[in-house]
Parts: structure tokens; C-alpha cells; sequence
């Protein structure tokens, strides 16, 4: 039985797409061969009410300026000897820096640290920290290919040190909509019954670039008047981008949705989903438009081309040129050629990111890690 402690911060919703991926290889690890724990700095009200897929540790550091969050890391340095925990697996900023030392401490054999960004947040202080925690570290994982260039060029990390899995869906529960439920879905948001709804599922955030979204979506709608745009997600950039839609005149075509845990029957009802974000490892997004039988329209960042293959399954454009975007989006709504474009879609996000391909992945890593 190989015992793993998966460190992060915290998890304050399923729907983010670290702490998705996280919650997901939890629950369909092989309980047979692998025993995980969550450990969190932190524990949320989500947690508290609805994790239950394996023992919850509240590491107990909410913030490095409190004395008891240095107790607390010692304390679960003693967890991680008692447990006898064989790997040590870090996500994000702060878990990172816990996790790494704590297993340090602790004689934990095998260091895992994540590289699920490409660190727009990244000064040349926290660079210099990273340098000294990496030195630790026994293996690196990255989500996409991109990233691990990234990570190499950057941190200065051993290119071979870097392993790669993909973001993974549970693809048996997206797909295309009936004919009913879009009507449905149109009828709901005041929508006529024939409009091409072009949609973007993020976190209203800078990092995310949806002012390229919008401006795109008033070009859309010049040449396809039966266009209609729908934001899902919820952030601080919300009013600037509802200001941008009344400048633009768009506003009455556009919908903010929220937050929402409906996400696949939302995608299932989209005609195309876009991905217009400035940074990225490997977007979330992008495998959910592609499970549903979207056709894509994406950015460059991160892996996008290691999941969108131009002319096949959707289009990359570079970042922040919104015009090209609209342009993609018009040629695909003009096409005739969204039924089959988006089945390519389906196509691909069952060969390459189904949960059984991604978890043998999984599996066949820490087996690795472990003998190491």
C-alpha cells in the first residue's frame, strides 16, 4: 500500500480547476494500492460539509505571520512520520512551501511538487524561493507539455525530472444537449430559439483576458446577428466587464451567469466555448468544451495546442487578439460544420484525457515514484 499526502492550501469549491483535478484523482485512486489523505493549511466550509473521500488533515496554518502555524507544521511533520507516508505530493503557493519542508523533516522518501500555472505571479523573490525548495523535491509534475518547457527554462529545473499528466474529466457525464434542453436553455435566458450560443466558463479574473471575450463577441455579433454570449463563473472583474458590454452596446446578447455546479448541462447546450485567457498550465476549460462536443476557440497559452488542433477540432489564436478570435468564431458559425468539428472534439477528449487514460497515468507515476 503506497500511502500519499496531497498538500494544498485549501479547497473552497469543486469547481476550480486545481482543486477539481485534486478531488478527482482522490476519489478514483485505486483504494486497493494507494491510501491518499488531503491535507490542508486550511479547511473550508466546503470541506467541513461535503469531502469525505478520505481522511481530511487541517495542517493548521492560516498564516505564516502566527506563531501556532510554526507548532502546527511540526506537528505535521510528526503526522507524516507516524503515518509512514511514502509520498508527499504539494499544490500551490503556500502548500508548496509547507509540504515540501514538513516532508523534508519528516524523511518522506518521495517529494512531489505540482507546476499546475506558468507563474504570472511570479517575482524574482519567489523564484529564488522555489530555487531552494526545488532543491528538495524528488520528482516534478506538470499538467501539460508547454508547462514543462516552462518549468525548465524557468526554474532552471532538470528537464527530465518533469513528468506530465493531463487534466482528466469524467467524460460520461458531458454531452451534447437534446434539442429540448438547449430550447430550454435559450428560453431561460431570453434567448430566441435560433441563436448560436458562444460561451466561456472562468473565473472573472484578469488572468483570464475576458475583455478579449467581449470585445470578440461585438464582432461576432456584426456578422452573425443570431449570436448570443453567455460568461459562467464569478470574480472581481465583473462590473469592468458588464461596463464593457454597455460601451460595446452588447449587453442586451451577453449573460453572466454566475457561479454554477451545472456546468455540464450549461456546456451541453452551447453551440462553442472559448478560452481567452493571457496565462495558463493547461485549462480545465478547454477538456470541458471538448468532453461536451464543443468546437474551441482558444488562446495560446499553457497546452491549447496539445488539445486543439487547428482546422479539426476548433482554432488557437494568439493572446489577447480578439479580432482573429471573432474571426475563428464567425468561420465556425458560417461553416455548416459545428456538428462535426465538435464531434472531433468528443473524439479527441476520449483519447486523451478519459479518466481511465489519465488515473493509469497516475498509477503508474507514484508506483515509479515510489520505488525511487
Amino acid at each position: 500500500m503506497i500511502k500519499i499526502a496531497f498538500v494544498i492550501d485549501t479547497i473552497e469549491s469543486p469547481t476550480a480547476g486545481t482543486e477539481k483535478q485534486l478531488l478527482m484523482l482522490i476519489k478514483h485512486l485505486d483504494r486497493s494500492r494507494f491510501q491518499p489523505y488531503l491535507c490542508v493549511l486550511r479547511v473550508s466550509e466546503w470541506l467541513r460539509q461535503n469531502f469525505t473521500d478520505c481522511e481530511l488533515v487541517d495542517v493548521g496554518v492560516p498564516s505564516f505571520a502566527k506563531p501556532s502555524s510554526y507548532r502546527n507544521v511540526l506537528k505535521f511533520v510528526g503526522f507524516l512520520k507516524n503515518q509512514k507516508i511514502d509520498i508527499v505530493q504539494t499544490h500551490f503557493v503556500e502548500g508548496n512551501k509547507v509540504g515540501v519542508l514538513s516532508a523534508k523533516l519528516a524523511g518522506v522518501r518521495t517529494i512531489v511538487s505540482t507546476r499546475r500555472n506558468q507563474g504570472y505571479w511570479h517575482n524574482r523573490l519567489e523564484i529564488m524561493m522555489l530555487g531552494a525548495l526545488n532543491s528538495q523535491v524528488t520528482r516534478f509534475l506538470a499538467n501539460s507539455e508547454n508547462t514543462r518547457q516552462w518549468a525548465a527554462n524557468t526554474e532552471h529545473i532538470a528537464f527530465d525530472r518533469i513528468d506530465v499528466i493531463h487534466n482528466s474529466l469524467e467524460l460520461d457525464r458531458y454531452s451534447r444537449g437534446t434539442e429540448e434542453q438547449r430550447q430550454a436553455f435559450r428560453q431561460e435566458l431570453g434567448f430566441s430559439s435560433d441563436a448560436a450560443i458562444v460561451g466561456v466558463v472562468a473565473n472573472l479574473r484578469p488572468v483570464k483576458a475576458l475583455d478579449v471575450f467581449i470585445k470578440a463577441a461585438k464582432l461576432v455579433s456584426d456578422s452573425c446577428p443570431t449570436a448570443r454570449f453567455v460568461l459562467v463563473g464569478d470574480g472581481p472583474e465583473k462590473q469592468r466587464l458588464e461596463q464593457l458590454c454597455a460601451e460595446l452596446e452588447i449587453t442586451p446578447l451577453v449573460r453572466f451567469l454566475g457561479k454554477r455546479l451545472d456546468i455540464p448541462e450549461i456546456l451541453g447546450c452551447l453551440d462553442i466555448g472559448i478560452l481567452s485567457s493571457s496565462s495558463e498550465s493547461f485549462s480545465n476549460s478547454i477538456v470541458e468544451y471538448m468532453a461536451a462536443g464543443l468546437p474551441v476557440v482558444c488562446t495560446a497559452v499553457g497546452g491549447a495546442r496539445e488539445a486543439v488542433e487547428d482546422g479539426v477540432n476548433g482554432f488557437v489564436v494568439q493572446p489577447g487578439d480578439y479580432e482573429s478570435m471573432a474571426f475563428k468564431v464567425i468561420s465556425i458559425l458560417t461553416s455548416g460544420n459545428i456538428l462535426s468539428i465538435g464531434q472531433n472534439s468528443r473524439n479527441k477528449a476520449e483519447s486523451l484525457f478519459s479518466l481511465p487514460v489519465i488515473m493509469g497515468k497516475y498509477e503508474q507515476f507514484y508506483n515509479k515514484a515510489a520505488k525511487r
